[in-house]
């Protein structure tokens, strides 16, 4: 037996797992963030490869009520985390290699008193 409900807006009945009201068409509930491969991969990649970029679905799919959901959202959370912390790194040793061959490349204008 299918629990029927009424639409809050023109009061016709609806089934729980309408989305929309099939008489008005008004929005009756939000439907659920896909889980499939591709878009997992689509996210995965978006966190690995612009970090910051990545949290904005992690915390779509962290306010989700499924637990499927949760999971990519953490997942993409940790992977933004892991992206960001080597960015840095690599952001921070490029700096310091590049900071020593100007260092390198002035020496011998130092006597110069410049």
């Amino acid at each position: 037996m299918d629990f029927q409900s009424t639409c809050p807006f023109c009061k016709a009945n609806v089934s729980p797992t309408d989305f929309f009201c099939p008489s008005c068409g008004k929005k009756l509930k939000e439907k659920p963030l896909s889980t499939s491969i591709g878009k997992q991969i689509y996210i995965f990649a978006l966190s690995l490869l612009l970090p910051p970029l990545g949290l904005w679905p992690a915390i779509k799919y962290l306010r989700q009520h499924d637990e499927k959901s949760k999971t990519v959202g953490c997942a993409a959370v940790v992977l933004t985390i892991i992206s960001t912390i080597i960015t840095i790194w690599i952001t921070t040793n490029f700096i310091k290699s590049f900071q020593a061959k100007m260092d390198n490349s002035m020496a011998p204008y130092q006597d110069l008193g410049f």
